[in-house]
Parts: structure tokens; C-alpha cells; sequence
């Protein structure tokens, strides 16, 4: 029988992705033993939970009794409210031009980074009679999103004017902290962040969350962790900085299809658009019914492995938009239609994790990991 996925439908394709919830709560465990006692952990399930299933990620975490959650997007907290959760959730691109309602409505806390987002959201929270909780953002050097420095002593005294909101949390971005190459870079957004900080209590301000570190910080810069963390990538069991992880985490999730077709062509024979891969000998070629539109990068074309039988096997020609071909004739068993086939994950002796995957297509694992589309179901 086929599994059954969302909406009692079943699933008819042999391409998914298995998540290990109770490896992500042991990462977390694993994380939490990293800090010093009582910080709190912000754990980010944004871009669906590094593509891992936000709901269920939350829900799992959650019960690991993780303090808080971390999105990008108004709507991707309200979906997590949708789906039960009741923890506190910062929107870490804060409410944008139009969500200062929305995150009101459904008690999401706002990374506020100028004084016209502020400003909104004092007056959402005056016309819902209530006073609203935001963390502000103060850019220490990632040039992305927070107030500038030269602009801080201003904002303060802008923000004091706005009644309807409490400041609940101080929070920076740091942007070399997953390689030591970037220690000093690093050191000195904390010197900033330090000094911002001590201009708000100066002024009255009494912040009580103060938070700064992401997974890299957590690991290389232990004096960054304050009050508060926000771990990513190490909740999904991968380091940020390195292949092999210096927390004792484990990737939770492994994408697995089957063998569609197998075909022998003799040599000289094209595989796959423009003919740019030939066979070189007699081979077996093996069609996967996997491609871009389910996240498997394209640049992966003539680059990767996959898994088949505990051995590896070469990616033969362009990776298209739902099948993908790979090269089957070396492998000592016959391989038919069914046979499982790991993309990402472990099979026998052998495996294939992100960062592998990343370094075939040229990119980093948090591409990897979140452009595993919604059309592979996720599950636990």
C-alpha cells in the first residue's frame, strides 16, 4: 500500500523525504549542552524548517520544551499558530510594510529594524488595545536589516515616544562566525552590540532577552550566547562552519526515490538534453523520477552520487525538471525498477549529506537542504 500523506490522499509517488524528529530534539539536547545555564533557545524553523516540515519540526521542539521560535515571515508564524503553537515566535524580518496587524492579531513578536516599522506597530497595537512586544535590531556590521550605529542614540529617543509597545529583546546579526577566519570581524560586532546595548540602559531602558548567536556563534564565540541563542542549522544535525560537526548533532533528514526505469545503450549514446554526456562503454543507465522542480538542483548535472545497493553511483548528464539518470553498470547486483535510491542519507556503508551536496553544485547547505520543494511529502 502506498503511504498516505496530507488530507487522507495516498502518496502515488516513490520520491520523499524522512525527517527524524527525535534526532532534531536530541540535536536541540545536544545544543543546549553547549550554553551556559539558563539561556534560552530561539530555535529557527524559517524556509519551512530548513525544509525539514516547520509544523512538525515546532510541534517536536516544542515538546523538547524549546523557549522560543525564530521565522522570516508574519505568515510563516501564523501558520505555526495555526498549526498549535503557542510559544512565544520572533518574525526575524520583522512585520514588513504591511503585517503590523497581522503579528499583532496572532502574538508574534517583531525584529523591529527602523522607526517606521516601530511606528506601525504602535499603532496596530493602540487601534487592538493592547501593547505590543518587539525585540529590536541593531546592525553591528551585516549591512542587511537594524538600526546603523550613527543612527542608534536617535532611534532610542524616537522608540521612548511609542506607548503601545514594550521592548522585550535586543538582538544583532552576525556575519563571520562560522570560521574562525572571521573571529575579528566577529569580536568587533560584539564590541558594537556591547556598546549598544549600554547606550539603551543609559537612556532607561531595562531589555531583559539580549541575543546574537547562530549556530556558528555557538559553537566558535561562547561569549556571544547572552540571554538568549538562535540555532539553524545545528537543530537539522549539520555544522555551519565544517563537514565534520564539533556538536554531537546528526542530519534529520534523508530524501529517497526509486528506480524508475533501467536502460542499456551501447557507446557513444547522448543521455539527457543536449547530448553533452556520452557514454563512453556499454552501460546501464538508470532513470529517477527526481528532478529541479523537486529541489535536486540542476547544477548537480554529470556532478553528483546517489546511493543504489549501498554503492555509489555517477550522475550521468542534466539533471531535468523531474527525472534525473544515473549510472548503474558498475554496481555488482542487478538493479531494477523499486530499487530504493538515496539522494540525501545513509544506505549501508555508504552515505551522502548536505554538505556533500553542496560542494557538487557549488553551493552552501542551507540551499541544499531548503530547496527540497513541497512536492516530495515530508515524513516522521
Amino acid at each position: 500500500m502506498a503511504p498516505v500523506t496530507g488530507q487522507g490522499m495516498k502518496q502515488l509517488r516513490p520520491t520523499s523525504a524522512h525527517v527524524d524528529l527525535e534526532l532534531i530534539q536530541a540535536n536541540l539536547a545536544a545544543v543546549r549542552a553547549k550554553l551556559p545555564s539558563g539561556t534560552r533557545v530561539l530555535a529557527a524553523v524559517k524556509g519551512n524548517a530548513y525544509g525539514h516540515g516547520a509544523a512538525r519540526c515546532a510541534a517536536a521542539l516544542a515538546q523538547a520544551g524549546v523557549d522560543w521560535f525564530g521565522v522570516a515571515l508574519v505568515e510563516e508564524g501564523r501558520q505555526l499558530r495555526a498549526a498549535g503553537i503557542t510559544e512565544p515566535i520572533l518574525c526575524m524580518g520583522g512585520a514588513g510594510p504591511f503585517g503590523a496587524e497581522e503579528a499583532i492579531a496572532h502574538e508574534l513578536t517583531p525584529l523591529v529594524s527602523h522607526i517606521e516599522e516601530a511606528e506601525a506597530l504602535n499603532a496596530a497595537a493602540g487601534k487592538a488595545g493592547v501593547v505590543a512586544k518587539i525585540h529590536i535590531k541593531v546592525d553591528t556590521g551585516m549591512g542587511r536589516l537594524g538600526v546603523p550605529l550613527h543612527h542608534w542614540a536617535h532611534f532610542l529617543d524616537r522608540v521612548a515616544d511609542l506607548t503601545n509597545l514594550e521592548i522585550e529583546g535586543l538582538a544583532t546579526h552576525l556575519a563571520q562566525s562560522e570560521s574562525s577566519d572571521g573571529d575579528v570581524a566577529t569580536l568587533e560586532q560584539l564590541r558594537r552590540f556591547r556598546e549598544a546595548d549600554q547606550q539603551a540602559a543609559d537612556r532607561g531602558f531595562r531589555i531583559p532577552i539580549r541575543h546574537a548567536a547562530n549556530s556558528g556563534a555557538i559553537i566558535n564565540h561562547p561569549d556571544s550566547c547572552f540571554d538568549m541563542v538562535r540555532p539553524g542549522l545545528l537543530l537539522y544535525g549539520y555544522d555551519p562552519g565544517q563537514e565534520a560537526p564539533r556538536v554531537e548533532v546528526a542530519p534529520a533528514m534523508s530524501v529517497t526515490t526509486q528506480v524508475l526505469v533501467v536502460r542499456d545503450l551501447p557507446a557513444g549514446v547522448g543521455v539527457s538534453y543536449g547530448g553533452e554526456y556520452i557514454t563512453k562503454r556499454p552501460s546501464r543507465i538508470a532513470t529517477l523520477p527526481v528532478g529541479y522542480a523537486d529541489g535536486y538542483p540542476r547544477s548537480l548535472s554529470d556532478s553528483a552520487w546517489a546511493l543504489i545497493h549501498g554503492h555509489r553511483v555517477p550522475l550521468r548528464g542534466r539533471v531535468c525538471m523531474d527525472m534525473c539518470m544515473v549510472d548503474v553498470t558498475d554496481v555488482p547486483v542487478i538493479v531494477r525498477p523499486g530499487d530504493e535510491v538515496v539522494l540525501l542519507g545513509r544506505q549501508q556503508e555508504e552515505s551522502i549529506d548536505a554538505w556533500q551536496l553542496a560542494s557538487w553544485a557549488n553551493t552552501i547547505p542551507y540551499v541544499v537542504l531548503t530547496g527540497f520543494s513541497e512536492r516530495i511529502p515530508r515524513r516522521s
